[in-house]
This record gives C-alpha cells, sequence and structure tokens, in this order.
C-alpha cells in the first residue's frame, strides 16, 4: 500500500550543491520514504545531478527542455496524495510537514491549498513577507480566483499543495510554450478549476534572492514570452462579474513586468516597441478594492493613452543598460 503523502517535485539545472542540502534537510527530518518523497528532476545539466540511495529520494533525468517540462514530468511520475514544488535555490522550513499535516486535516475536500511565503533578499539583507489580505479557510473556487486576481490572496508556486488526482483528472499541467508567467497561469488554471480551496496565513517556504538570480539579470527579448502568458489568462472565459477583477490582474502583471524591465534595464528596442504596443492591457475595464496598487493602476491607465511616440523615448532612456568601465 502507498504510504506517500506529499510528492515534492524539484526541478533542478547546474545546481548539485542547492540538491545536497534539500535532500540533507528532508534527512534530518525522518520522513523520508514513509510520508515523503523527493522528485529530483536534471533538466539536462551539463554535469549531471547526483543523490545517494535513499528510499524516498527519486532521481529523474532528462533532456533539457525547461522547468515546466520537469514539473510536468514529476507530476506524472509522483505517487503522493498531495504535490508541492521547490526550486533547487530555495528552502523549506523543518517544520513543513506538521504544517501540512495540520492543513490537510482541516480541509480534507480542498483540492488547492494556498500558504504564505517568506523572501529573503540577500542583496539588500533583508526578508519580506508574502501574506494573504483575506482571512483564512475555505473558500469556492470561483471566490478564491476572484480573490487571486483582486490581489488579496498572495502565492509562489512553491507554496502550494494540490491533490495529485486533481491535477490529473483536470490535465492541470505547467505550459511548455512559456518560459515566463508559466507558473502564474498555473495557479489561475487550478484555482479556476477547483471546487474548494484552503486559504493558510502560515509559512513555510523561503524564495532566495541573490546575485545572478532569474529577477535579477539584465532583460533580453526572452522576457517578451511573459504576454503570451498574459494572453493566456486574458482569454480564460470567467463570470461577467470576475472579468473586471481578471482584467485589473492582467493590468497589474503588465505594470510589475514593465517596473521589472525598468529595474533590471534593457536596450532591445523590440522589447520597448512590444512592451508599448500592449499598453492596451491597461486600457479594459478595471475593478478592485480602493488601494494604493489600485490607484497606482488608474494612474498608468491614464498615461497609457499617451501616443506610443512620446512614451518610447522615456521608457527608453529608463531601460537604458548603463555599463561600468
Amino acid at each position: 500500500m502507498n504510504s506517500i503523502k506529499y510528492s515534492i517535485i524539484i526541478p533542478v539545472f547546474n545546481n548539485q550543491t542547492g540538491i545536497s542540502q534539500i535532500v540533507n534537510t528532508f534527512v534530518s527530518m525522518g520522513c523520508l520514504g514513509t510520508v515523503v518523497e523527493l522528485l529530483i528532476i536534471d533538466d539536462g545539466s551539463v554535469k549531471p545531478i547526483t543523490v545517494e540511495a535513499i528510499e524516498g529520494v527519486n532521481l529523474i533525468r532528462q533532456m533539457n527542455i525547461g522547468v515546466s517540462g520537469a514539473r510536468n514530468n514529476g507530476i506524472k511520475a509522483a505517487k503522493g496524495e498531495y504535490i508541492a514544488f521547490l526550486d533547487s535555490d530555495d528552502f523549506y522550513d523543518s517544520d513543513v510537514i506538521g504544517m501540512w499535516e495540520s492543513a490537510t486535516r482541516e480541509s480534507q475536500n480542498a483540492e488547492l491549498l494556498i500558504f504564505d511565503s517568506r523572501i529573503i533578499d540577500r542583496i539588500n539583507n533583508k526578508t519580506l513577507y508574502q501574506t494573504h489580505k483575506c482571512a483564512p479557510g475555505i473558500y469556492s473556487g470561483s471566490n478564491a480566483l476572484k480573490y487571486y486576481f483582486n490581489k488579496e490572496i498572495f502565492s509562489h508556486i512553491c507554496s502550494i499543495l494540490c491533490k495529485r488526482e486533481f491535477l490529473l483528472g483536470k490535465g492541470i499541467f505547467f505550459n511548455q510554450k512559456l518560459a515566463l508567467s508559466e507558473d502564474v497561469l498555473f495557479m489561475v488554471e487550478c484555482i479556476n478549476n477547483a471546487e474548494w480551496v484552503h486559504i493558510d496565513q502560515r509559512r513555510y517556504y523561503n524564495y532566495l534572492i541573490h546575485k545572478g538570480s532569474v529577477t535579477n539579470v539584465v532583460a533580453t527579448e526572452k522576457v517578451l514570452n511573459h504576454f503570451e502568458a498574459f494572453d493566456v489568462i486574458k482569454n480564460i472565459p470567467v463570470s461577467d462579474n470576475t472579468t473586471k477583477y481578471k482584467n485589473y490582474f492582467v493590468a497589474t502583471m503588465y505594470l510589475n513586468y514593465l517596473f521589472k524591465l525598468m529595474s533590471n534595464k534593457c536596450n532591445s528596442s523590440r522589447v520597448i516597441d512590444e512592451t508599448l504596443a500592449r499598453k492596451t492591457y491597461l486600457q479594459v475595464n478595471l475593478k478592485s478594492s480602493f488601494s494604493i496598487r489600485y490607484f497606482a493602476t488608474l494612474v498608468f491607465k491614464i498615461l497609457s493613452f499617451f501616443p506610443s511616440a512620446i512614451l518610447k523615448p522615456m521608457l527608453t532612456k529608463a531601460c537604458k543598460v548603463r555599463h561600468e568601465y
């Protein structure tokens, strides 16, 4: 009889150190092979990842097809009742299993459980906390989707639990055509298809920002892949009552992308042109509870109606890479 309750899927590319640390952490917990299995998906590392022969630790090697393909292969290979995700750079708190056990007892009917998370910024030496604005509890999928679109539910792909049979039954996988924002699309599809969603304000997941992180590199034309995810989310059918919240969500994703572009810098004229062409994400009916974020979104909505010929020089200057000699 399969006793594994939690399958933790860990995609990895050229990070042996991170994998070794994660395995050692779970070995010290004493839960491997009984309650937990680690599915380590080596996405074509230049030097293949190695792990010791430990019960409950499964290494799967694949050609380099990207993080979405790695996670999808993990979902297909998983044996647990619940599936969780962890990136090889990051880590869980040591009490994660106890937290999961408590939460799953409280919400046996929920197909999806969403927890708070912690961001550890090692560049600026500070810690940030992502906390749900809505009260903890069990919500219908339709209400949870509205709260998610309204920025009242915060989540990272590594701070959720999904029932495996739910993902397989609904055919929910990561979109392998997307290199960016694929995790947000996955979250939207999970919430949209779930009958019940458990919202929990406890946290166990730690997301690390450090020099060389994906979130901290100069932007290339690859960032345009975000727009494909935005378009898919924009076209997901929802109720009339939820559509304006969905529009607000896509608009805020566009603004987050814009601010990150200006922060990380970019010299590509194509990226600038495409970014301005997509300002139409702001030019729709938006709805949200009043907040500074909502007010800022409305301000940028007004600015979006300025001609691109006026906005382009300003955006180009804001994104210009400053070389150091």
